[in-house]
């Protein structure tokens, strides 16, 4: 019954191993198929790290290279900032209307009223007239260093310009221009002023073909086809033809670019603290800037209260004369009423009367008793009686005109508590607005503002931008993050196979004879010997016991055991196409081979572009071609103990015609020959995708190896070389994995010598 591994497509094309019996690999514990995947694309990561970190170190060190410089060179950002208080005042007790209306002058107004305040250009104008920020002049600096220098400026004056050419500036070079009038056409150009001898300068504009001279201290005017020019300069600090660039922007212009610059914010929720920030490159200029707005902002609110305050007295003293007068008139006619109807309290008036009504009344019952009781002993004629009806008349005389007085008091209370309440309302209105006055003019004598600055600006210190070590933090984070994406890149693009597993997965067996680790070891041989490999010495001759040459002799174990069933001992290591290490792998596997005590010989039969001489220090002629045209003997073109037990033939001088001139029948003789008198008769051939020498020279070998490079021989290729080889009637005997790279976790590979604790070669 057949085996799986001669049911796949791949099978084969690889020989059979005949009578050899390979050990089955020991069965997996049982797991999770999901955790091994997960190990391995682990693993498969940390080895592609591993691989590119070279590339990822430069990447990174590129980026962040790059962020240093820009954090050098980048124009420096301060910031200056301020505190602003508006305060809240205290509400008057009284609620009157009239209080009410003052109270519009004592309390703050809203923080986002205040802050568009400080943003409009009422407050900023005045600013930016006084600081003239309308007019920018300042050195030419190199485009380069301009930052820098305008930061770092160096002692004394420099000599303008680079090589004499420009006019650059490069050190203390200072202009003052506190005049600079141009119209509207020229508004937002740039003008070039040079210095030039006795206090001079020369002022140009290219575009319009402006070319004034002046002198400094005195203003320049000009009238030109743009309008009218003026401008002073107060000081120019800069040797002969040192330029400096002069521009004149619109005080619009000027405005909105401070308003763009500034960041007002309300600290806290509904806290009255506003921040005001503000932004530029010059930090003493920012902090001036700033500190002009603060104090216009200042005195605009404290004029606007002072203003209202002082409008609302000067209608207050219009109508308190006219409230005084309204008053006294009031309290005149209550005083006239109560003299007409002599009266002091008409409440008790009313008491009185009718405490005189009740007694008259009272009164009269007691005589009309009397009167019936004297009734009954004499008659109306009798004194007695006439004085008492007389009593009694009297009596009901007085209560009719109690009776009528107290009819008459309902009217007179009425009129007087008119008059009272024309007294009160009079009185309750002049004691009000004469407070309001007072409270008005205590304003504008106190001229008190229910704003204040908590923090003043100060000069910054160090810049807000560019933030150095945010700056390289981010690009070491950046660089690592693109090196990675450049390495994973990298990797995807390579379709080289890095994993000999992978091979025996796509051929469907177990065909990898020896995995050979990257010998670090030769990559000092070949730093020592300055790139020339004429001069690098053969690895296993120096140093035997690298790990490199310890997989040759591994796969040398293996060969022995299968050579003798091979159809003959020659040897061929071929490999699909160049640069896979093949004449390094022959070479030191031929020494291997000779250091068992075996006899050996190795051929360079790569006729295109042999160079195995040069692992021997030897010439490439007298070699194979001489021997195959017969123009030389076999024994003369062998090189005798290269190193001990190794024989070793060179390609000879390259025929023209290679591939037809390994198909002369003396070669098949020449190789028999040779096979005779060795143990082992090893062929180190060219590409064989490249040329069809190969398929040539494998034809006359007992076993074919085909060497593929970790991360640089492909699938295609290696299917492909198998593929040709077969055609041509040859069957690989296995695969011979080179370069594999040294990782953690690759078993076997991290072996070292103990008592090995420094290497030195010779050249």
């Amino acid at each position: 019954m057949p085996s799986p591994a001669n049911d796949h497509p791949g099978a084969s094309l690889i020989r059979s191993h005949g009578p050899i019996d390979y050990a089955l690999a020991a069965p997996s514990p049982p797991g999770s198929p999901d955790g091994d995947e997960a190990d391995v694309a682990l693993s498969s990561y940390l080895r592609v790290l591993h691989e590119q970190r070279w590339l990822i170190a430069t990447i990174t060190m590129a980026i962040v290279a790059a962020a240093a410089l820009y954090a050098v060179l980048a124009t420096p950002v301060y910031e200056a900032n301020m505190l602003i208080h508006v305060e809240e005042q205290t509400p008057n007790a009284s609620k009157n209307i009239l209080n009410e209306v003052s109270s519009l002058f004592e309390t703050k107004k809203a923080a986002i009223a205040e802050m568009e305040l400080l943003r409009s250009r009422m407050v900023i104008a005045p600013a930016v007239t006084r600081l003239r920020l309308y007019i920018d002049a300042q050195p030419k600096y190199f485009p380069i260093a301009a930052a820098w220098l305008a930061q770092h400026p160096g002692k004394g004056l420099s000599t303008p310009g680079l090589f004499g050419y420009g006019g650059y500036a490069w050190a203390a070079e200072k202009i003052e221009v506190p005049l600079f009038d141009v119209g509207s056409a020229l508004q937002n150009r740039e003008f070039s002023l040079t210095a030039l001898e006795g206090q001079r300068y020369r002022l140009e504009q290219v575009e319009r073909g402006i070319v004034l001279e002046g002198v400094v201290g005195r203003t320049l005017s000009a009238h030109t086809s743009d309008g009218d020019l003026a401008l002073r300069v107060d000081a120019l600090q800069g040797l002969p033809g040192a330029q400096f660039r002069l521009r004149r922007s619109s005080v619009l212009s000027a405005i909105e670019n401070v308003q763009t610059a500034m960041l007002i914010s309300e600290q806290g929720k509904q806290s009255g603290v506003i921040e005001v920030r503000l932004q530029g490159r010059n930090a003493p200029l920012a902090q001036a800037i700033l500190g002009e707005i603060g104090r216009e902002y200042m005195r605009q609110n404290l004029a606007r209260k002072t203003e209202e305050a002082e409008k609302s007295l000067a209608f207050l003293n219009t109508q308190l004369p006219e409230l005084k007068r309204q008053l006294e008139q009031s309290e005149s006619e209550y005083n006239q009423f109560r003299h007409r109807h002599g009266t002091i309290d008409l409440g008790e008036e009313a008491k009185i009367s009718l405490q005189q009504a009740a007694a008259a009344k009272t009164r009269r019952i007691e005589l009309m008793q009397k009167r019936t009781e004297l009734l009954t002993r004499f008659t109306d004629a009798h004194p007695t009686l006439i004085g008492l009806n007389r009593q009694i008349r009297d009596l009901d005389e007085e209560m009719r005109n109690i009776a009528n007085h107290i009819q008459s008091l309902p009217l007179l209370e009425q009129d007087e508590v008119r008059l009272t309440r024309d007294i009160k309302v009079n009185t309750d209105l002049y004691t009000a607005l004469s407070n309001t006055a007072q409270q008005l003019r205590i304003i504008s004598v106190g001229k008190v503002s229910n704003v204040r600055m908590v923090d003043a600006p100060m000069l910054p210190e160090r810049p807000l931008k560019p933030n150095r070590p945010l700056i390289l933090g981010a690009a070491l984070v950046a660089g690592l993050c693109a090196g990675l994406v450049a390495a994973f890149a990298r990797k995807a693009m390579q379709a080289g196979i890095d994993d000999p597993a992978k091979i025996e997965q796509l051929l469907g067996a177990r065909v990898v004879y020896a995995t050979i680790p990257h010998s670090a070891n030769q990559d000092k041989l070949v730093r020592q010997a300055d790139g020339d490999f004429r001069k690098v010495p053969l690895l296993a001759k120096v140093l035997p016991e690298d790990l490199t040459i310890e997989s040759l002799r591994s796969l040398r174990a293996a060969l022995q055991f299968s050579l003798p069933h091979f159809r003959n001992n020659i040897v061929m290591i071929g490999g699909p196409t160049s640069g896979l290490g093949k004449s390094f792998i022959s070479a030191n596997f031929a020494s291997v081979l000779a250091a068992s005590g075996k006899r050996v010989l190795l051929i360079d039969t790569d006729l295109r572009n042999g160079h195995l001489h040069d692992y021997f220090g030897s010439a490439r002629q007298r070699g194979l071609s001489d021997a195959i045209n017969g123009a030389l003997r076999v024994d003369q073109v062998i090189r005798r103990e290269v190193m001990p037990n190794l024989d070793f033939i060179s390609t000879g001088n390259l025929p023209a015609n290679r591939a037809e001139f390994l198909m002369h029948p003396n070669f098949g003789a020449l190789l028999a020959a040779l096979a005779a008198n060795y143990d082992v008769v090893l062929l180190d051939p060219p590409p064989i995708l490249a040329v069809a020498d190969a398929l040539i020279i494998g034809a006359h070998a007992g076993a074919v190896f085909v060497l593929v490079r970790a991360g640089l021989s492909t699938e295609g290729e290696i299917k492909e070389a198998i593929k040709r080889l077969n055609h041509a009637g040859i069957a690989p005997q296995g695969i011979l994995f080179n370069d594999l790279a040294l990782r953690l976790g690759n078993y076997g590979y991290q072996y070292k010598y103990g008592h090995i604790s420094e290497l030195e070669y010779g050249s």
